[in-house]
């Protein structure tokens, strides 16, 4: 007779919170320009005040890629004009996503 152990793996994952002078250290972004993606509804900290602001793992990784977008592709636009562009690819990938979710389900289910 054959036994077959499982391994279980456990991931922990640690989250981290920065403050509005730690965020624009690690981002390159100025406290000004934060300000502003967050009045833009692009970075949704938690906290009611920039005082009390902490932003997540998300928030940076979507900072960053701002950042990246607008060096990678020398541009020299107001954060509104960035915001509009990055709102727009990923809507255009959350788009994408659908439709293979959607012939996935057709192929499955002909």
């Amino acid at each position: 007779m054959i036994v077959s152990q499982q391994s279980t793996t456990l991931v922990q994952a640690e989250i981290t919170w920065l403050s509005l002078g730690e965020f624009s250290e690690v981002s390159g972004l100025s406290a000004n320009q934060i300000e502003e993606l967050v009045e833009l509804g692009v970075l949704s900290p938690s906290g009611t005040s920039a005082r009390e602001w902490l932003f997540n793992h998300q928030c940076m990784a979507l900072a960053r890629r701002l950042r990246r977008l607008q060096q990678d592709l020398d541009l020299d636009l107001d954060l509104h004009a960035l915001a509009l562009g990055y709102r727009l690819l990923e809507r255009i990938s959350e788009l994408e996503n659908q439709l293979c979710r959607e012939r996935a389900g057709r192929l499955s289910n002909p």
